[in-house]
């Protein structure tokens, strides 16, 4: 029997590829429109830095947790779309209780609950993705660099708003972004096959664990990446000190996303002439003197138009990183090897970095904490330099 989408008229096929790279657009428009601008809400409502640190650590804390109990669900009953549908519109609904709270113990509380919800999307939505570039011979990426113009178009859009009409316009955007992403959800078929993936994070890990440079790796980006995504937190309140607009933030994360694009095209070039590790450490170091370099307070029209260190740091990082995972760890143990690089760099350095932020900005300045966030990502260079120099150059002849 041909596969279902052997018989689909080419106008259907393009009607789906529609909805699904729209709703890649719609929820990381969300995204972009909450992340990079909640610190003005938080001004807003008068939170201190190690308050708004407390709160910036519970997203990837509750996602360890929630993300693998939406992956269960969704493979013990296939129920993709369901579980996207409740989980967007959950998502759009604690967003707008934002405005009618100001106190820290309310704004931790709405925030669990909203990152309790929202842990779902990515994961789900790359799960109908993927069925669906490999039903139709694509590329994912392909959809899912829908999401990073949605984000960065979003973070410019909502820095024009904001400036208008305050903070609580996050709040409606990211509402109105999920909301829509429901509706193109309505055009994505529901026979699309979902990955399998069979092995268990916690049988895997120990064995994973056991092969230094995938170990060394996982340091490295506890500090590397954390930093990474502390700053997207911390950078809107940064920009502003040294002079800039809430527009300009807005304006800055539309070139830093759109930086990243052409450089992971570049990487793949660097990658097969110095190779992976040579590639990782480019990254790092330029991560590491872009944050010392913030720290100095530049001017404005510096830190714009340097928006393409971005590219070189995130840009090269993230295009090596997934690649350096796959070919450092046994084939079997792959997706929990991916599972556990990003519950270490995006889960526990991301918590560790801005609780650490939250308190530096109370005692210091938000320029210590980028000297904070400078001297974690050279931290997070030494293990990448045992990886390169040390006694575990190459990879193990045991993996599989």
């Amino acid at each position: 029997m041909s596969e279902p989408h052997a018989i689909q008229s080419p106008g259907g096929n393009a009607r789906r590829y529609m909805s699904i790279s729209a709703l890649y657009l719609f929820i990381y428009y969300g995204f972009g429109a909450f992340y990079p601008l909640i610190t003005q809400y938080y001004n807003a409502i008068h939170l201190t830095g190690t308050q708004i640190g407390l709160i910036s650590a519970i997203t990837p804390v509750v996602s360890i947790v929630t993300q693998p109990m939406w992956g269960m669900i969704c493979d013990r009953y296939q129920i993709r779309k369901p579980v996207l549908v409740l989980t967007l519109i959950v998502s759009a609904l604690v967003s707008l209780l934002f405005p009618a709270v100001s106190t820290f113990a309310l704004v931790f509380l709405l925030y669990t609950l909203l990152s309790v919800f929202q842990s779902a999307l990515v994961p789900v939505s790359d799960s109908l993705a993927l069925g669906y570039a490999k039903q139709h011979n694509m590329q994912f990426g392909d959809i899912r660099l829908w999401g990073a113009v949605g984000f960065a178009l979003a973070a410019f859009v909502t820095g024009l708003a904001l400036e208008q009409w305050g903070s609580n316009v996050i709040f409606y955007s990211y509402c109105a972004a999920c909301l829509i992403a429901v509706f193109f959800l309505r055009g994505i078929p529901d026979n699309i096959e979902a990955p399998q993936f069979k092995v268990s994070i916690v049988k895997g890990l120990g064995r994973l664990l056991r092969i230094p440079r995938f170990t060394l790796f996982l340091v490295a980006a506890f500090f590397i990446f954390g930093s990474v995504n502390a700053n997207n937190i911390w950078f809107a309140l940064y920009y502003q000190h040294i002079g800039g607009s809430v527009a300009g933030i807005g304006l800055a994360f539309l070139l830093f996303a759109g930086s990243e694009a052409p450089f992971m095209k570049l990487a793949a070039y660097l990658i097969r002439r110095w190779g992976l590790e040579a590639t990782l450490l480019l990254a790092g170091i330029v991560s590491a003197l872009r944050w010392f370099w913030y720290s100095t307070a530049p001017g404005t029209a510096e830190v714009i138009a340097m928006f393409f260190i971005q590219g070189l740091s995130v840009g090269f990082y993230l295009a090596s990183a997934a690649q350096f995972v796959r070919e450092n760890t046994p084939a079997s143990l792959q997706v929990t090897a991916l599972a556990i690089f990003g519950s270490v760099g995006q889960g526990l350095g991301s918590m560790t970095c801005n609780l650490a932020a939250g308190v530096i900005k109370d005692y210091a300045s938000i320029l210590g904490v980028y000297v904070f966030l400078g001297a974690a990502t050279a931290v997070g260079l030494i293990p990448l330099l045992l990886i390169r120099f040390g006694p575990w150059k190459k990879p193990s002849p045991s993996l599989e």
